[in-house]
């Protein structure tokens, strides 16, 4: 009976030992799914971030566009927003090279030989020669080695030398960009600035085929434009038109290594919705589909209008909106790796211009960072205002023995009306 009893306590034991095994598996099997889990979750997270950040960097050519959508004639340049930014971003550290980088990424920088009176690419840094030594040798050297910029000292008395550097390097089609104040205030210290333009022709001219044609408007009028038109089975035209889109590709002149295309995308939908949902991998999948003139049976025959604009970018407002700001904040901007001294970006600059003609095209684009410091005293320009319009009290003395002569209090001086037919 005493074995029996000890058997159905070692039983008993048992049993309870097997369902604490299997409580304590449950439990390493929840832990480790959950731990699992989490680990996915904060793996898609970094895939999610990094994705939008791989986006940020493919759209970057968009992204003005579309922040700046505004039912109007516009033109901007992103190579010579990125080329500025870049700088920009060499000397810059912190949280706001941090957003810089999190909106330039990973993006190339081309770089191209300038062609005489044809292409045109320059870059440079324009410092206050008083401020010369504050600028940092190895951030110089960095502009000069990396990005070929030419370094500029100038007294900043106007802003001439630097609106000729402009006109000069856009091949005289940007011109007094900078305004005097801009440079005038004490506080302004240097300007990056990035400049391009071309001047190219088709590779196949539009001929004397020019004339006025309908042309329909987005609020839905017409107006009579001035159009070009073409028959062509070039090699150099391309199309590409469904029931949504038409698509125009025409190659300008190759200079040297350097070939640029002109493409026009014609939505059938209202034009600002679709740049909305725009990106450049659209654009690479409609490229992807274009078909050579020269393929189509009977060619093409094309109609375009000509259009010549200018357009200023609110390149600052834009950068804010797209996430750097702390490079426009006086105490949080942190360009140490320019110089020891506190600076900032006060403004931020871009225009651009385009002429679209039968022969070819003429385009041009200037970005413009202007930083200033906090650290300088404002030097007086004008006299101290010092007016006594009030009563007074006075004193006459010896200047040299302090002696006093005279004490005395003015409250009411002699009437201007009285004295004015004295003078």
């Amino acid at each position: 009976m005493q074995e029996k009893k000890e058997l159905k306590i070692k039983f008993s034991t048992v049993i309870a030992i097997i369902i604490s095994l299997i409580i304590i598996i449950a439990i390493i099997s929840v832990i480790l799914n959950r731990s699992t889990q989490d680990e996915n979750k904060q793996n898609n997270i970094l895939s999610s971030t990094e994705s939008e950040n791989k986006q940020t960097g493919t759209d970057f050519t968009m992204q003005f566009l579309q922040l700046e959508n505004n039912k109007q004639n516009m033109i901007y340049s992103p190579l010579s927003i990125k080329y500025a930014l870049n700088m920009l971003n060499e000397g810059a550290n912190g949280n706001t090279k941090t957003q810089i980088e999190n909106l330039i990424g990973s993006l190339s920088l081309t770089k191209y030989n300038n062609i005489d009176e044809v292409l045109s690419l320059a870059n440079s840094a324009y410092i206050r020669d008083t401020y010369s030594k504050d600028i940092k040798e190895e951030y110089i050297k960095t502009l000069n080695d990396k990005y070929n910029a030419e370094i500029n000292y100038d007294s900043f008395s106007n802003a001439n030398n630097i609106n000729k550097w402009i006109e000069n390097k856009t091949l005289g089609i940007i011109k007094n960009m900078i305004d005097d104040e801009a440079v005038q205030n004490s506080y302004t210290q240097m300007l990056l600035i990035n400049a391009l333009a071309i001047d190219m022709e088709w590779q196949e001219p539009f001929e004397d085929n020019t004339y006025g044609e309908k042309f329909y408007l987005a609020d839905g009028s017409q107006m009579n434009a001035t159009m070009m038109h073409k028959e062509t089975k070039s090699d150099n035209i391309s199309y590409y038109k469904d029931q949504n889109t038409t698509v125009l590709t025409m190659d300008l002149k190759k200079y040297d290594d350097t070939q640029l295309e002109f493409i026009a995308i014609m939505p059938e939908e209202n034009l600002s919705s679709y740049i909305e949902k725009f990106s450049t991998e659209d654009l690479n999948n409609i490229m992807e589909k274009t078909t050579l003139a020269s393929k189509t049976n009977n060619g093409l025959e094309i109609t375009i209008p000509r259009f010549s604009f200018e357009y200023n970018l609110k390149l600052k407002e834009d950068l804010k909106k797209l996430g750097i700001t702390d490079a426009f904040d006086i105490n949080l901007a942190d360009f140490s790796n320019m110089a020891d001294e506190k600076l900032f970006v006060s403004d931020a600059l871009h225009k651009a211009d385009i002429d679209f003609t039968e022969k070819g095209i003429k385009a041009a684009a200037v970005t413009a960072m202007i930083l200033q410091n906090t650290a300088i005293i404002e030097e007086p320009t004008s006299p101290e205002v010092i007016k006594i319009d009030k009563p007074f009290m006075y004193f006459l003395q010896d200047k040299n023995t302090k002696e006093i002569w005279f004490v005395g209090t003015v409250y009411e001086p002699d009437s201007w009306e009285e004295d004015s037919l004295n003078y």
